[in-house]
């Protein structure tokens, strides 16, 4: 132990303290600064940057015994809710603020940079964020904050007050809701709650891929002091899985551990330090076994199954049939036909899993970050055979999610915990944790052959793919059911065959991710299309619009497009875009081994559940004796924005300042139900719910504001007074149902005299192109994007920044797709992997994004809108692949394609 003396925020501390102890954990546990986040632990991510004598470090690098001296400042110094610092201001005016995990490590590191200069260059800010990770954003949005900070901070222009009171926010860029408690470091993520007398949480997972469990021995972990308990699989009161679709993966396992992420105890001890001790003492005696891990090998017949209730390995089996394809081979003048295999990709959300799990009054009560809290109170009653009413979710900020937070982690094992020793359990994972246990991106095997005419008309098209599902099913059966439909691109095609098949492996499991199979099939189908081009002498361009989706046009899956269907739109934006990237990049000289290309791709996707389940989304609207506007949803904010935006449409219609609207979301004691946060559905649902919902209490409370043109909170304190002395509601609670949708059928030839609304699988679609220019290092391998135009169709922009945000942070995710981002996994041995070995992209490493949308209005979508946020990152792994090509003259057909891959082509 040594003394330490230093200041932290202005303030003097003098500590006696172990001088190895990390200076993160001492800011967080003895000092209560929760602004400091912990991504990582080992300085991979930035989001516990501080600032130590003026320069940025991230503090989990940082011991005690380096801080002596010292003066810290930590993200609580900067400023307050009332009077932000400018960076804060301007991250939340810029739209920089997303899932906010990263933000106060991200602004830590901007004001040092500023502390240096005031006017930085673009290289300079580069440089300065190199260690903080933002996976949301694509950077573009912070490096804009960043120079409009500096310009404030320069005196060149004055600090806006954001304040919004004109009644119609759509369209506006208002302030986001989260955004001050966001850019402030507020405690608001469930790894900064606190609680008395808690227990902490620390799973058990398997040592190997496949195994049958002979026997647990948890007596010498009960022996360590501060044990509270060591459950098993025996403890476990209910059903004993899990799965948002089909209760399939073990709680505990008992009898076998099918992919290293089993958990086969958890350990609850009075300390972290004790907990992780004891898990360490627990031991488990296996029987090995092979582990199948080979998806193709899997699915051939006689395969040994891996799930003893099944006879085979295929977990679903989706296929399109439309014309003949044969024939429509038969009338092409060139075929092409081609295999592509995309890889497993971690989603890299910064917020590790966390939660906090307590009794209030009889209730057992989840706190935690997710994609869907209604979800994760069932899977809590089923485990724990608990009533309705005896378990409540409470949803708290979500630091990214992109899909691997719908599945639950340790929010089962904490509850379980609770229920057990009746007292609060935390558990927050380790990125280490994290990686082993979480859902993974599908790789996929697709075959792909194409039929085209001389003029440039597709004639047929024929898909097969294999996609890896990993050891349980997951999300599977829809992701394997979008690589299908998609299949063929947002092009009409008469002649379809697509197969695609969901396989069990010895694997982590594969669920949802952002794109949800519709990205793996792009990159075939666009890789496709420039082949197609360039077999009968005909410009990419002008063969996508040839083919291209517009109203009227039918999908492969026999549905007739009507409205909203700007997909070409979007095309002839990235084409201009191309032709500018051109213009500015050809004419630059370079080094002869640096090789110049550009390229051009497209994608569609679905918006909504569809294909005939049931999809709706509720709303409470109120007006409350505060004088405010309460607006209570069941959609998970991870950041796009969906509490914004509802509040925009509740001020639209009500014409209330946006300043008197509070939206609070998936408290199941509290919220409706909104359903799962996927699918690019809760703009088109639950706006569209808060709208209605609105609508209904701007009617019943017009007596009441018709007084004046100006809504106040005044006004609103008066009219509640008034309409409850008069016995009117002053609340309303509505649910809103989005058009009729109907299952898949094989077949999708319309047949005459049928309802063509059969054949519609979804009630909305949404489109993107992108075009890029890149330099091939044919010495190294190495591609370097140098530029990206993007294009969506969303409907409508309802808050123009957020939007741009969502469209730059998919490009990133694209690019990191294409080039970088891989997670390998090996069924004999646990291979260490953390945030750095994924290929993450920087701010030194992410180029320049020019983001645009297209506003083609959704009829039945709020004020037009409908879902934009996954499908923005479809077309870069395959436009990246076209310019390769155009650079090279060599076809990269295995994502990602790593400077190997490219070596390795142009030997070949």
């Amino acid at each position: 132990m040594k003394t330490i003396r230093c200041t932290i925020n202005g303030k003097q501390v003098e500590t006696l303290v172990d001088p190895k102890r990390r200076l993160l954990d001492f800011l967080r546990e003895e000092q209560g600064l929760m602004g400091a986040k912990n991504g990582c632990g080992k300085g991979h991510c930035g989001t516990c940057t501080v600032v130590i004598d003026g320069q940025a470090k991230r503090s989990c690098l940082v011991t005690m015994g380096s801080c002596d001296k010292s003066a810290i400042e930590t993200i609580e110094s900067l400023g307050t809710e009332d009077k932000l610092h400018p960076l804060q201001a301007t991250f939340i005016e810029e739209g920089a603020v997303q899932c906010g995990f990263c933000t106060p490590g991200m602004i830590m590191a901007a004001k040092a940079l500023l502390g240096r200069t005031l006017s930085p260059s673009d290289e300079e800010m580069r440089h300065a964020l190199r260690h903080n990770i933002c996976r949301c954003t694509g950077y573009g949005a912070i490096f804009r904050a960043i120079h409009k900070a500096a310009a404030i901070m320069r005196g060149d222009i004055q600090q806006t007050s954001g304040t919004f009171d004109r009644g119609d926010y759509i369209g506006a860029n208002v302030p986001k809701k989260d955004g001050i408690a966001k850019v402030v470091g507020a405690p608001i993520f469930a790894a900064d709650l606190k609680e008395d007398e808690v227990l902490y949480g620390v799973p058990v997972f398997s040592e190997h891929a496949h195994a049958e469990i002979l026997a647990i021995e948890t007596a010498e972990a009960d022996a360590v002091h501060g044990i509270a308990r060591v459950a098993t699989s025996g403890d476990v009161p209910g059903i004993n899985k899990f799965g948002l679709f089909v209760p399939q993966q073990p709680v505990l396992c008992q009898d076998k551990v099918k992919y290293f992420g089993d958990v086969v105890a958890c350990v609850y001890g009075e300390t972290l330090e004790a907990a992780r001790l004891g898990a360490s003492r627990v031991s488990v005696k296996y029987k090995v076994l092979k582990p199948l891990t080979d998806a193709e090998e899997n699915i051939k017949d006689g395969a040994p199954c891996i799930h003893e209730d099944t006879d085979n390995n295929i977990i679903h089996h989706v296929s399109v049939r439309k014309g003949d394809v044969e024939k429509g081979f038969a009338q092409a003048d060139v075929v092409i036909e081609n295999i592509y295999q995309t890889q497993a990709v971690e989603h890299a959300y910064l917020e590790p899993e966390s939660c906090l799990t307590k009794m209030v009054d009889g209730v057992l009560t989840l706190y935690s970050g997710s994609q869907g809290s209604l979800a994760f109170k069932k899977m809590v009653q089923e485990n724990l055979c608990l009533e309705d009413d005896k378990v409540r979710v409470v949803f708290t900020a979500t630091g990214g999610g992109f899909g691997g937070k719908e599945e639950p982690t340790v929010q089962l094992l904490a509850a379980l915990g609770t229920f057990l020793t009746n007292r609060p359990v935390k558990m927050v994972m380790t990125r280490e944790e994290s990686i082993r246990m979480s859902t993974k991106r599908h790789p996929m095997k697709i075959w792909m052959k194409h039929g085209v005419t001389r003029d440039g008309r597709i004639t047929a098209m024929r898909s097969r793919v294999i996609g890896d599902a990993g050891a349980y099913s997951s999300q599977t059966k829809p992701v394997i059911f979008r690589s299908a439909v998609t299949a063929s691109g947002p092009y009409k095609v008469e002649n379809v065959e697509a197969d695609s098949y969901g396989v069990y492996t010895h694997k982590n499991p594969h669920g949802a991710f952002r794109g949800f199979g519709s990205t793996q099939a792009s990159f075939a189908c666009e890789s496709q299309m420039d082949q197609l081009a360039e077999a009968i002498g005909m410009d990419p361009f002008t063969l996508r619009e040839i083919n291209g989706f517009t109203k009227g046009v039918e999908t492969s899956t026999g549905q007739l497009l009507h409205d909203g269907i700007g997909y070409l739109d979007t095309l002839k934006d990235a084409h201009k875009g191309l032709l500018a990237l051109k213009e500015e990049f050809s004419s630059v000289e370079r080094p002869g081994h640096l090789k110049l290309g550009f390229g051009l791709a497209s994608a569609y996707k679905n918006v909504g559940i569809g294909t005939g389940l049931a999809d709706k989304a509720g709303a409470y609207v109120e007006m409350t004796e505060q004088g405010r506007i309460l607006v209570s949803i069941g959609a998970t904010d991870m950041g796009q924005g969906v509490d914004t935006l509802s509040a925009q449409i509740a001020g639209s219609v009500l014409g209330v300042p946006y300043e008197l609207i509070d939206v609070v979301a998936c408290d199941t004691l509290t919220c409706p139900d909104g359903g799962m946060t996927t699918a690019s559905r809760q703009t088109f649902v639950t706006g569209n719910a808060v709208k209605e919902a609105a609508q209904i209490l701007k009617k019943t409370l017009a007596p009441y504001l018709a007084e004046s043109g100006i809504v106040s909170c005044e006004h609103l304190r008066n009219a509640w007074n008034q309409a409850r002395k008069d016995g009117v509601e002053t609340k309303v609670e509505h649910d809103y149902y989005p058009p009729k949708t109907h299952a898949h059928r094989t077949d999708a030839n319309y047949k005459e005299g049928e309802d063509r609304s059969t054949y519609d699988i979804h009630y909305s679609y949404c489109f993107a192109s992108s075009a890029v220019a890149l330099e091939v290092n044919t010495q190294t391998g190495e591609v370097t994007v140098l530029k990206v135009y993007s294009s969506q169709d969303v409907g409508k922009a309802i808050h123009p920044k957020n939007v741009i945000g969502q469209i730059e942070g998919s490009v990133a995710m694209g690019v990191g797709l294409g080039l970088t981002e891989e997670f390998v996994s090996d069924g004999e041995k646990m291979l260490p992997q953390n945030l750095k070995s994924f290929g993450l992209l920087t701010s030194e490493s992410m180029p320049p994004v020019v983001a645009s949308y297209v506003e083609e209005a959704q009829e039945k979508g709020p004020f037009g809108a409908k879902g934009m946020g996954e499908v923005g990152l479809n077309p870069l792994a395959p436009a990246i692949a076209n310019a390769i090509y155009d650079a090279i003259g060599k076809r990269l057909t295995h994502l990602p394609m790593k400077p190997e891959k490219v070596l390795k082509a142009l030997k070949s």
